[in-house]
């Protein structure tokens, strides 16, 4: 069995939203890769997104920054 953790969470803040990034980022080291090198393999992703949806006109999001679970290449 696999637990999984969804989260979209908005911050006026741009220290606050890294914080919480940062701690996204100690948790993706704990993460499971469901399948690994499998067809059907499942990792775990985090993304830092500048959103732009409160602006007028509305702009489309900025990833600024993304990080996978998947394991490294092998040596």
């Amino acid at each position: 069995m696999i637990y999984q953790v969804r989260a979209n969470l908005y911050f006026d803040d741009e220290d606050e939203a890294r914080d919480f990034y940062h701690d996204c980022q100690v948790a993706l080291g704990k993460a499971a890769v469901i399948h690994p090198g499998g067809l059907n393999e499942e990792f775990s992703l985090i993304e830092l997104i500048e959103n732009h949806h409160d602006e007028h006109p509305r702009a489309p999001c900025d990833c600024i920054e993304r990080r996978c679970s998947y394991p490294p290449p092998p040596d």
